[in-house]
């Protein structure tokens, strides 16, 4: 199948200057270019996916089922956005990939906009999720969650969600969640609770952070992973990516290395949204890197497997493919003890609020456009 890229590439010293639109998303600008790293065909399980909008407000959120053909039964992953990228279209080609895999996506729009506090973010999140394990458990019209799978990840703001949701989920009613994977997470305001130590023994977790992060730096990411004391080395990874600028295109791990725009999931919500859809391209740093991985975490949570048995101690995390031209794209640096992994800088991003000078998309920015049904309520 050939998958569309996203751009990434070098981006003008004043936008580096004044990114920080949000901690979901900095907006940048690269030349377009096609992936030269191989990629490994992808199976599905179902040609589409079924589309639903429940809720009111910042505690709404969007079901995401696979259908063609519909599962009795079905894993359920909460996917949590990031500050202000509550159009789900930002990443949709992940969320694609997570439903046609055979995967339920829940995904919590928990704010509003300027006006909904931070400190609501979580108990907005988790609101949304309970309705919508009530739903999918109830309604004829809906696949049923397998409770026992359940996994909560996200991106930026959501990253940060996703660990707190997790060592929430016992007293709030959720399932125990079997793997977290928080990516590029940052905080928008410094919060000690909840206690991540909460978080059970038997979750898989894993964290990623990148070395050209400007927007949160790794501090967040480093926090959540030490934080996250119950759980014991051999079910965690901290991942951090590293930029390979040999190749076409570069390969930049910057704040907007996990988005990927898929254009039949796109709502228009959002702060400047057709500018955020614009620079969320995917490409091979994607499928082969933050989605497998993804995906073998997964398996190895819903297997009862830990991830050094399903991973060779992270090995296979390492490999993120070759170029055209044989050569292997720079692995992420793979451990569990933080003081071998290099720091990120500056450690906590950048944390003043400014608006980036906004660039035009490019003309041939190529996005998803699988099939889909969509339905409102």
């Amino acid at each position: 199948m050939n998958r569309p890229t996203r751009r990434i590439g070098p981006r003008p010293p004043r936008v580096a200057v004044l990114v920080a639109l949000t901690l979901a998303l900095g907006l940048s600008a690269a030349n377009p270019s096609r992936s030269g790293a191989a990629e490994p065909p992808t199976v599905y399980l179902h040609k589409s996916v079924r589309r639903v909008e429940l809720g009111e407000g910042p505690r709404s959120y969007w079901l995401f089922e696979p259908a063609d053909p519909t599962p009795a039964t079905a894993p359920v992953i909460v996917f949590n956005h990031g500050w202000f990228a509550v159009n789900p279209g930002v990443y949709g080609a992940w969320i694609d990939h997570h439903v046609r895999k055979g995967r339920i996506v829940i995904a919590p729009r928990y704010q509003r906009d300027w006006s909904t506090p931070p400190a609501n973010f979580l108990p907005n999140s988790l609101i949304a999720v309970r309705d919508a394990l009530d739903v999918l458990s109830t309604s004829p019209a809906h696949v049923r969650p397998d409770r026992s799978k359940f996994a909560i990840m996200g991106h930026s703001a959501g990253g940060n969600l996703a660990a707190q949701m997790a060592a929430v989920a016992a007293e709030a009613d959720l399932p125990i969640p079997r793997a977290v994977i928080s990516v590029f997470p940052g905080e928008v305001f410094q919060s000690r609770k909840p206690d991540l130590a909460s978080i059970p023994a038997s979750t898989l977790l894993v964290v990623f952070a990148g070395e050209r992060d400007v927007v949160v730096g790794d501090q967040r990411a480093r926090e959540i992973f030490a934080q996250a004391s119950s759980i014991p080395s051999d079910r965690k990874k901290f991942i951090l990516y590293r930029s390979d600028l040999r190749g076409i295109p570069q390969f930049r791990a910057d704040h907007l290395a996990p988005t990927g725009a898929h254009l039949s999931f796109d709502t228009k919500d959002g702060l400047l949204p057709v500018v955020q859809m614009a620079q969320a391209e995917v490409n091979a740093f994607d499928t082969v890197g933050f989605w497998r991985i993804t995906d073998l975490t997964l398996e190895a949570a819903f297997a009862g497997k830990t991830l050094d048995e399903a991973t060779d101690r992270g090995e296979a995390f390492r490999h993120l493919g070759f170029w055209s031209d044989g050569r292997p794209v720079l692995p992420p640096i793979v451990g569990d003890d933080l003081n071998l992994i290099p720091r990120v800088y500056p450690r906590a991003g950048i944390k003043f609020l400014g608006w980036p000078i906004l660039l035009p998309p490019p003309k041939d920015a190529a996005v998803s456009k699988m099939g889909v049904t969509i339905e409102r309520r």
